[in-house]
């Protein structure tokens, strides 16, 4: 009796783990196999391309008895054959990630899923998601256990709030990339430390009767193979001339940020197929590259260059990690973020039609690392002409009120922190009004001077990017 196990060996010879186009796994011997009997030997095959694929198996035997109808050279008879297969598409998943109006430190996470199958409705059980630093919430929540199918070419869109677990996060990972690629990059010594443990946050969206259970060993080891695929291909990619087993030392496993999102699904009525579809690396983050961080020399103990090639190397790796990032930078999320909140109304007097506003004015730092100080100045409609850049395209009415009061704040905000200040807008006619009109300007805390070409300024001026409209009534 022969049964598929052991450790898988790459057709190049490396060991288990390693992605290339062909793998093959030991026939381990278990028993033996008497005259006239079978055996079946199920094999599982898990299809992670789409198109047509040959199988190529072979099977050998030995003889328990000592015969002389093997010759003296073959110890064993093999068999070899082929099978041809074809993998259709069961599910199409995607992701996409919408700022949260109502807490700038939070994302709206879509997951878009489409039934490709032809003739088959199925039924999805669990949305399962794995984070260093958010929670994933429902945006909607029943009472009882909701059952989301999806009939043959249908898409069904399943909405989630990203909520941060902490304020106080350290950002471990990126901490250590930083230090450690500094170090590979400017210090004699190669770095040899791996990353310390990251406390990771499951949450589970039962989508049926009856959930799965996230922390089972063989689910997590599913997600963390995943990952690891996914993040060595990206860093052999995107870091050509880093040799890959530097890679541990340099870049952690899981990133703090990230979420790893695993959907489990079947066939509708709890019979036929079952399935599951993941995606890893969901960035909802980080609003700026803490890669160029690495890329400034230390202040002391950058190793000398004394050859000219050696010198060159550097720099053409220091160039290729900055390329890289320039090419990656296509997030359009800021650092700093503005939200305004009406807190309640008044009129002045009853003989007069003038109302007075009170408004929550909310700045968000979304940077993990740095704390800044910023001034916000708050601009009313008769100022807009000589900061044009300060009001983004609106159709509401813009004459009818104007910011008073204090209208120039100056205020500290930690990393990953928010500040809160009042204000108020005078307005001469009730209903809604656009009142999206300022201007920050802000400078990180305690930021080194930058000694590097590739340093990014820790200074920024920001203007609204989209209107804030309030309802005034009485």
């Amino acid at each position: 009796m022969f049964v598929l196990a052991g450790p898988a060996i790459a057709s190049d010879g490396s060991a288990a783990g390693t992605e290339c186009g062909v793998k093959s796994h030991a026939l381990i011997p278990v028993e033996t196999l008497g005259p006239g009997e079978s055996l079946l030997v199920p094999v599982w095959i898990r299809g992670d391309r789409v198109g047509a694929h040959t199988l190529s198996m072979a099977i050998g035997a030995s003889t328990t008895q000592s015969t002389r109808a093997l010759t003296t050279g073959c110890k064993m008879r093999t068999r070899k054959f082929e099978i041809d297969l074809v993998v259709t598409p069961s599910l199409r998943v995607n992701a996409f990630v919408r700022p949260s109006v109502q807490n700038p430190h939070e994302r709206i996470l879509g997951i878009e899923i489409e039934n490709v199958q032809s003739g088959l409705d199925i039924q999805l059980v669990q949305s399962t998601f794995t984070s260093g630093h958010y929670e994933l919430l429902p945006l909607r929540t029943d009472t009882t256990p909701r059952v989301v199918q999806i009939g043959s070419k249908q898409t069904v869109n399943l909405m989630y709030k990203a909520r941060p677990r902490a304020r106080d996060v350290q950002a471990q990972p990126e901490q250590f990339t930083i230090s450690a690629l500094q170090q590979y990059i400017f210090a004699k010594d190669k770095p040899t430390a791996v990353p310390a443990p990251i406390r990771l946050v499951h949450s589970n969206a039962v989508l049926g009767h009856q959930g799965i259970d996230s922390t089972h060993s063989s689910l997590q080891a599913y997600i963390a193979r995943s990952q690891a695929h996914r993040r060595r291909t990206m860093l052999r990619n995107a870091y050509p001339l880093i040799p890959e087993k530097f890679h541990s030392a340099l870049f952690p496993l899981y990133e703090t940020f990230g979420i790893d999102f695993v959907l489990f699904w079947s066939e509708t009525g709890g019979k036929g197929r079952t399935g599951h579809h993941s995606i890893t690396g969901i960035d909802l983050g980080v609003p700026h590259d803490y890669i160029n961080e690495a890329l400034t020399p230390p202040a002391s103990g950058a190793a000398r260059m004394w050859l000219k090639d050696t010198e060159h190397d550097r720099q053409e790796l220091i160039q290729s990690i900055a390329n890289r990032s320039a090419a990656s930078a296509h997030r359009t999320e800021r650092t700093l973020d503005v939200a305004l909140r009406l807190t309640g109304v008044r009129r002045v007097s009853e003989a007069d039609a003038l109302c007075v506003a009170d408004i929550e004015v909310s700045v968000y730092n979304h940077s993990w690392q740095h704390a800044y100080n910023a001034t916000l100045r708050l601009i009313s409609p008769s100022e807009s002409d000589q900061a044009s850049e300060t009001k983004p395209e609106s159709s509401g009415p813009q004459a009818a009120w104007t910011w008073c009061g204090v209208t120039t704040h100056t205020l500290s905000v930690d990393p990953l922190g928010s500040v809160c200040v009042q204000a108020q807008v005078a307005c001469s006619a009730l209903g809604i009004i656009d009142v999206g009109m300022w201007e920050l300007s802000a400078t990180a805390v305690n930021a080194t001077a930058a000694t590097s070409p590739y340093a990014k300024s820790l200074e920024c001026k920001l203007h609204p990017l989209h209107p804030s409209f309030i309802n005034v009534t009485i």
